[in-house]
C-alpha cells in the first residue's frame, strides 16, 4: 500500500470514532478522553495511534507504550471483558481469479441465516455476517439451485464511505477446500469496484484467518485491543 491508501485508512478510523479527521498522525498517539466509554480502546495504524476511554482510566494506559498496550497489557487497566487483540489487514489490489470455474453464487439472506445456523456462535459472531450485506454465498452444485446447500459466505460493510468490511464464514465440512477464499475474493472485488479499500480483521490468534487473508493479498497493518472497564 501506498501513502494514499495509509491516509484514506487513518481517516476512516478517525471517522469510527469521532476524532477529528487528522488525529491518526504518523508517528504520534493520539489520546482522546470519552467520558460516557465503558472501556478503554487502542487502535494502531501503522505507525500512529490512538486511546480512548474515560480519563480515570487513560492515566495508567498512557504510560504503557504501543507495544505494550498491543501485546495485552491494557488487561492491566481493568477487570472487565478483553477484545483483541485483533489484527487489521488491508489490500489495495483486486485480484480476479478466483480458482473455481462457474461457481454457483446466491445473494440471499436466507442462504446466509442457512450457512450461520450450521456454524459455532463463536465463528458466526467473528464473521459478522448479520451486520454486513453485498453477500456472495457459495452453493454446492450438487443439488438444485432451490435446494443447494451452503458451503461458504462473505460479505462487507461500508465504513465510512472508504473502507469495506470483509467477514467471511465456511460451514464446519466444508472447510480446507478454498471455499472460503472463493466468496473473500468476490467480495473483496466488488469492494474495490465500490471504490472502497477491503478491510480483513480476525484475532491475531486465528492463523487461518491470517493466512487466508494473505492469500487474498491483505497487508497487515494495524492492531485493535479493548478492555471493559465499567
Amino acid at each position: 500500500m501506498d501513502s494514499h491508501h495509509h491516509d484514506i485508512i487513518r481517516l476512516a478510523w478517525s471517522r469510527r470514532f469521532d476524532l477529528g479527521d487528522s488525529e491518526f498522525r504518523p508517528g504520534v498517539r493520539h489520546v482522546h478522553v470519552d467520558e460516557n466509554a465503558t472501556s478503554v480502546t487502542f487502535v494502531r495504524l501503522g505507525d500512529s495511534s490512538a486511546l480512548i476511554g474515560p480519563e480515570s482510566a487513560l492515566g495508567a494506559a498512557s504510560e504503557m507504550s504501543d507495544d505494550d498496550l498491543a501485546g495485552g497489557r491494557i488487561k492491566e487497566l481493568g477487570s472487565g471483558r478483553t477484545t483483541g487483540p485483533i489484527v487489521l489487514s488491508y489490500a489495495d489490489d483486486a485480484g480476479t481469479t478466483i480458482d473455481r470455474h462457474d461457481p454457483l453464487i446466491s445473494h440471499d439472506r436466507a442462504h446466509v441465516n442457512e450457512l450461520e445456523s450450521a456454524c459455532a456462535p463463536d465463528d458466526v459472531i467473528a464473521a459478522g455476517l448479520t451486520h454486513k450485506g453485498s453477500w456472495f454465498t457459495l452453493l454446492a452444485d450438487d443439488a438444485p439451485a432451490d435446494a443447494a446447500a451452503p458451503l461458504a459466505s462473505a460479505g462487507y460493510a461500508e465504513w465510512q464511505g472508504l473502507l469495506a468490511d470483509v467477514g467471511v464464514l465456511t460451514a464446519p465440512d466444508a472447510r480446507r477446500q478454498g471455499n472460503g477464499q472463493v466468496v473473500s475474493r468476490l467480495a473483496t472485488n466488488e469492494a474495490f469496484d465500490d471504490g472502497m479499500i477491503p478491510q480483513w480483521r480476525c484475532h491475531a490468534d486465528n492463523v487461518v484467518a491470517r493466512r487466508l487473508g494473505a492469500r487474498l493479498g491483505f497487508e497487515e497493518w494495524g492492531v485493535l485491543v479493548s478492555i471493559e472497564v465499567g
